[in-house]
């Protein structure tokens, strides 16, 4: 999914001109106003928040496939912490 990004003084679509990885999770985006009566240049931090949903693959791929086979309306069973039967 794209997003756009806005110049903070004109309120103009911006472009992305380069960007630069400060790490897995953080990159700083150097930006350019699209309007050129305003010529604004800045840099924008993106990063990594936080998780919605947590990753399938941190699970082990034994319960994956388990969880594949299993009807999507028992599939909720898997993840019980009640002993079987009881």
């Amino acid at each position: 999914m794209a997003f756009r990004v806005y110049c903070p003084i004109c309120k103009r679509v911006a472009r992305i001109e380069s960007s630069n990885s400060m790490s897995r999770q953080f990159k700083q985006a150097y930006c350019a106003c699209s309007n050129p009566e305003c010529g604004h240049t800045f840099v924008m931090n993106v990063e990594f928040s936080h998780t919605l949903s947590p990753s399938a693959l941190s699970l082990s791929k034994e319960l994956r496939d388990r969880i594949r086979e299993t009807a999507p309306t028992e599939q909720g069973s898997l993840f019980s912490t009640e002993p079987m039967g009881g």
